[in-house]
């Protein structure tokens, strides 16, 4: 069992050392992650509310399957970017309404694909995809990402289906932009490159979000007209089957299986390269399995497709992060923000949301 529940037999031998960097680590990365899976669910087309609905169960699951003891798994910008690709595709004929029922059947898809790929022993896959084609892969996505944030930056009603074509409707309607929201786009964005140079280790994210919330909160702000995330549900939803008749199933497979493989290869070479600092092993086999069943257990928590994120990785490692206790932590920090902080991240205006996602792309 200790090979198949690697989470488990670390935790069985838990040492009392190791929990003061896994508390902290486990409450900086919640800091950290709150605004930036909010925005990754923006990305995938779906409400923000949504990222954090698509941490929880990851987060349970890989603690027990995983094989890196650093991962932070959960919502990140590339499978959001393809699940916003693939589900627009699914949806085309179906209507906006399937949306959410699409992406969490993508998910569920995306996880049998590792499944299967497990059972077939096929984790040898990751090592086929060199380190200059992912840079260049998330290189085009991150153009994406930026691209798709222009009319929240600023206000405009920007047209196209790829960066070129919206950069053109922009520039063809300049004297549209809203100067109040370019402004704190600019200056949240402007705090964020600040916290990243002189305070990494601080929650940039959050911090710049609450404070363009309080700009925005302003009575001098109050005539300005900045567009806020709007009301965000308390709570978490009850775990659900998703609509599969919305959409065609048979349809889904090819892009499963391109979300599995990036999403496979990120949570390896990631997990490689933490795991290889403190010389601990990493079983890619496992993390095929542990991948497989959080993409599951994401699509039956009306979540989307998931994978590992390099930057709360290494926030949590840096922070002193020991074992998969730390991700419990941040679990427990996910639900006390759904169960209480619904008004404050509502407030949060969109423009700055929108600067969190051209960070993180960059």
């Amino acid at each position: 069992w200790g090979s198949l529940l690697p989470g488990v037999a670390v935790l069985r031998g838990y040492r009392r050392s190791w929990l003061r960097g896994d508390v902290l680590a486990g409450l900086t990365v919640t800091a950290y992650l709150v605004p930036q899976v909010m925005a990754y669910a923006e990305i995938a087309g779906l409400p923000p509310v949504a990222g954090l609905w698509g941490m929880c169960a990851p987060l349970v699951v890989y603690s027990v399957f995983g094989a890196s003891r650093q991962l932070s798994v959960g919502p990140e910008a590339t499978t959001s970017v393809m699940t916003a690709a693939a589900v627009g595709a699914l949806t085309a004929s179906a209507g906006r309404e399937h949306w959410a029922d699409a992406a969490a059947t993508l998910a569920i898809v995306v996880g049998l694909v590792c499944l299967i790929g497990w059972v077939a022993r096929l984790g040898f896959l990751a090592t086929l995809l060199s380190k200059p084609v992912l840079q260049g892969y998330l290189t085009g996505v991150a153009v994406l990402m930026m691209a798709g944030q222009l009319g929240k930056l600023t206000r405009v009603d920007v047209q196209g289906d790829d960066p070129a074509a919206q950069l053109a409707s922009l520039w063809s309607r300049l004297a549209e932009v809203h100067v109040p929201t370019l402004l704190l786009a600019t200056g949240t964005l402007a705090v964020l490159v600040a916290f990243a140079r002189w305070a990494p280790r601080w929650p940039g994210p959050l911090i710049a979000l609450l404070l363009a919330g309080t700009v925005a909160a302003l009575p001098a702000a109050s005539g300005l007209g900045l567009n806020t995330i709007g009301a965000v549900p308390l709570g978490l939803p009850a775990p659900r089957l998703p609509d599969f008749g919305a959409i065609d199933l048979a349809a889904t497979v090819p892009w499963a299986i391109g979300i599995a493989l990036v999403g496979y290869s990120d949570n390896v070479l990631t997990g490689r390269a933490f795991a290889g600092r403190r010389r601990e092993p990493l079983d890619a086999g496992q993390e095929m399995l542990a991948l497989g069943l959080c993409n599951v257990a994401a699509g039956f928590s009306n979540g989307f497709p998931s994978s590992s994120s390099s930057s709360r990785t290494a926030l949590g490692d840096a922070m002193g992060s020991r074992t998969q206790l730390y991700s419990l932590v941040v679990l427990a920090g996910v639900l006390l923000t759904l169960a209480v902080a619904g008004p404050v991240l509502g407030s949060f205006p969109t423009a700055a949301m929108g600067a969190v996602i051209v960070y993180a792309a960059s």
